[in-house]
C-alpha cells in the first residue's frame, strides 16, 4: 500500500463527503441512509478520535445501495478522499439482525436543506461489543484493544461480566471469541483505572 493509499480522514473531510453525497442523491430523486460503525462512528461521537482511514458504513434497508455507492464515488473524486473512503468492509463484525435501538440519527445532508442523504451512529455500547469481537484478530498496535477500553469506560461498564453481558445483548448467538474472552479482564481493568483519560 502507497502512502497515498494511507491518507487520514477527519471530522471535516467526512462531513464534507456526507454533503456532497447528500446533495448528489437528492438531485437524483431519492434519498439514502447509511449506518456508521468502527473509527468515524467514534470520531463523530468522541473527541478522543480526530483522524480515521475510512468510513465503515452499510446502506440500510431499501435505500438504493447502487446510487450510494455513486454518490460516495462522486464524493471521494470531488474531495480527493482515499480509495474506498466509504465502504462496507465491516460487515464480518456485525450481528446478523441489528436492531434500530442499536444506532442514533446523526444528521441529514446536505445540512438544512431537503434530505439526500441521512446517517445514523452505532451506539457506544454497540461499538464497545464490536471491538471486543475484533480483539480476536491480529493488531500489532492493539488499536481494538485500546478503542474497547476507552469505549467500556464511556459507557461506565468497566467490569468483565458486565462487558460480556453487554456483548451478549448485540451478539446473542454468538459466544465472544476465545482471544478476546481471555482478554475481558485487561479491558476491564484498563477501563476502571482511576485517574487516565479515555
Amino acid at each position: 500500500m502507497g502512502r497515498e493509499d494511507e491518507r487520514r480522514l477527519d471530522g471535516d473531510a467526512i462531513v464534507a463527503g456526507f454533503e456532497t453525497m447528500g446533495r448528489y442523491l437528492r438531485e437524483r430523486g431519492s434519498v439514502g441512509e447509511i449506518a456508521v460503525y468502527g473509527g468515524t462512528a467514534i470520531l463523530l461521537q468522541f473527541d478522543w478520535r480526530t483522524i480515521t482511514q475510512d468510513v465503515d458504513a452499510v446502506v440500510s434497508a431499501g435505500g438504493r445501495e447502487d446510487l450510494v455507492k455513486d454518490a460516495a464515488a462522486y464524493a471521494g473524486l470531488l474531495h480527493d478522499l482515499p480509495p474506498e473512503w466509504l465502504n462496507n468492509f465491516v460487515g464480518g463484525f456485525t450481528p446478523l439482525t441489528e436492531r434500530s435501538e442499536f444506532f442514533s440519527a446523526f444528521g441529514s445532508y446536505p445540512s438544512g436543506e431537503a434530505p439526500g442523504l441521512r446517517v445514523k451512529l452505532a451506539r457506544p455500547e454497540y461499538l464497545c461489543a464490536m471491538k471486543l469481537k475484533a480483539l480476536e484478530r491480529a493488531d500489532p498496535q492493539d488499536k481494538d484493544f485500546q478503542d474497547a477500553v476507552r469505549l467500556a469506560r464511556e459507557t461506565g461498564v468497566t467490569d468483565p461480566e458486565e462487558l460480556n453481558r453487554m456483548y451478549a445483548d448485540f451478539f446473542p448467538d454468538e459466544d465472544l471469541p476465545p482471544i478476546a474472552q481471555v482478554r475481558l479482564p485487561e479491558v476491564a481493568a484498563e477501563a476502571a483505572a482511576p485517574g487516565t483519560a479515555p
